[in-house]
């Protein structure tokens, strides 16, 4: 439009002859016509084709020149980058199937304990995941296999217990009640015996105080002993003072008492051949007992005990008194024992005489 509104004002400033206003009003209605089909084309342009900014880039402004006759030259304008921006590049997942080995041939192994203990609960656990009849099957048959392996291993236990005498628990102890009544009747004369034996080189001292309610209860045990196995006992005061109903011979503590590190009252002290100070210094031996009340009949044991330890009574007393140890191999032959495992036939000659002295 804006070429025809240049083209009528041309038209009515200029004093024109009749001719030339005809071939003006020609001129007029096809620049007309072909202004309405570039604008058509245009709109087309726009719609369909990347070049659209091109086509009406400067069309409107053509007017001057087409009235002096210059050529329409069409001015390309940038254009815009058509091609996407390139996006990150996101990287997917390997999800390619795992390479498929050839078909191997089953391996059987032999079965032993090494492989009972490696596939057994493999295979409890793969029956109750999945228990089908050929899972459930070859666990139970697994367990079968323990069972069987188990029965025939105690089999064979019993047979060699029973035909080696070093081996059998009741050739030790007896198993019986008769056996076992004759063991604890066999240890408890020798208790007895231990404390005749103290009684013959030593006496105890029993550290009191006037405070102390099982000091007044443990003074009658010992006094029963005195009569029993004829000990001597020496009652001594921490703080000087007597238990309630106690009238018999007391002595105050020097100093022993801490010097021995006892805690308690009634503490009962076995003294090996007492010995009389030598200028001021005290040579006896002193065996601590006991620290607390005891009964008569534990009393006995722990003080015969005591005596074991230190070698104080008979060695025939010491063997009943352990005869719960009786043929066991002491914990210094054990220490010192070498065996090669890989020789099990040498396992008997070695052992048994260890076994053998101590019968």
């Amino acid at each position: 439009m804006k070429l025809y509104s240049v083209f009528v004002t041309r038209l009515f400033l200029r004093p024109l002859s009749d001719i030339s206003i005809i071939c003006l009003l020609k001129i007029g209605l096809l620049i007309l016509v072909a202004h309405e089909a570039s604008a058509a084309y245009a709109q087309v342009l726009e719609s369909s084709s990347p070049i659209q900014e091109l086509a009406h880039s400067n069309l409107d402004s053509y007017g001057e020149d087409f009235l002096q006759g210059n050529p329409l030259i069409l001015k390309a304008s940038r254009q815009k980058s058509t091609v996407p921006a390139s996006e990150p590049v996101v990287k997917l997942p390997n999800t390619a199937l795992p390479k498929v080995e050839p078909n191997t041939p089953n391996k059987e192994d032999v079965v032993s304990v090494k492989w009972l203990r490696k596939n057994y609960l493999l295979l409890e656990e793969r029956a109750i995941d999945n228990p089908s009849t050929q899972n459930v099957e070859a666990y139970l048959y697994t367990k079968r296999i323990i069972l069987d392996k188990a029965q025939n291993f105690s089999t064979k236990v019993e047979e060699i217990t029973k035909s080696d005498p070093f081996l059998n628990e009741n050739n030790r102890i007896p198993y019986a009640s008769g056996g076992a009544t004759t063991i604890r009747n066999a240890n408890l004369l020798a208790q007895q015996d231990a404390l005749r034996q103290m009684a013959m080189v030593g006496g105890i001292y029993v550290f009191i105080d006037g405070h102390c309610i099982f000091c007044a209860q443990q003074l009658p045990v010992l006094a029963a002993l005195r009569e029993t196995y004829g000990l001597e006992s020496w009652v001594i005061s921490v703080d000087g003072t007597a238990p309630s109903g106690y009238k018999g011979q007391m002595a105050r503590d020097n100093g022993l008492y801490k010097k021995l590190g006892l805690k308690l009252t009634p503490s009962i002290v076995y003294v090996d051949h007492p010995k009389a100070y030598a200028g001021g210094v005290d040579l006896n031996n002193y065996l601590i007992i006991s620290q607390g009340y005891y009964a008569a009949d534990e009393l006995t044991k722990v003080m015969a005990y005591a005596a074991y330890k230190k070698d104080l009574v008979a060695l025939a007393t010491k063997r009943s008194l352990n005869i719960w140890d009786r043929g066991l191999a002491s914990a210094q032959d054990l220490s010192t024992l070498s065996l090669d495992v890989n020789r099990p036939e040498s396992f008997r000659g070695k052992l048994q005489p260890l076994l053998e002295k101590n019968y």
